[in-house]
């Protein structure tokens, strides 16, 4: 009688696909945009000192726009981690 290496019974094996990492693209997009906009505070203050309008100058601005692009990063971020833990429960069932 022949070796068998699996149970009878054993699902054959399958290799499951990689997940995305969204943490890498999460660093990265919000890394370069805080670098960017350090650099522009440190080497442009008058750049970043322009008026847009009333109190509001181009520094406002970007604060504005570097706080939403985290904001929807890590919303996406949520998501993308919710997606593989049901992903995850459902393959094991």
């Amino acid at each position: 009688m022949a070796h068998q290496h699996a149970h009878p019974h054993t699902p054959p094996f399958r290799q499951r696909p990689r997940p995305h990492r969204p943490g890498r693209s999460f660093a990265l997009v919000n890394g370069l945009t805080f670098a960017v906009h350090l650099v522009l505070a440190c080497a442009a203050e008058d750049l970043l000192a322009t008026r847009v309008t009333g109190q509001i100058n181009l520094g406002v601005v970007a604060l504005l726009a570097q706080g939403s692009l985290l904001l929807w990063t890590a919303a996406r971020y949520d998501r993308a981690v919710h997606e593989g833990a049901a992903y995850e429960s459902a393959e094991e069932h």
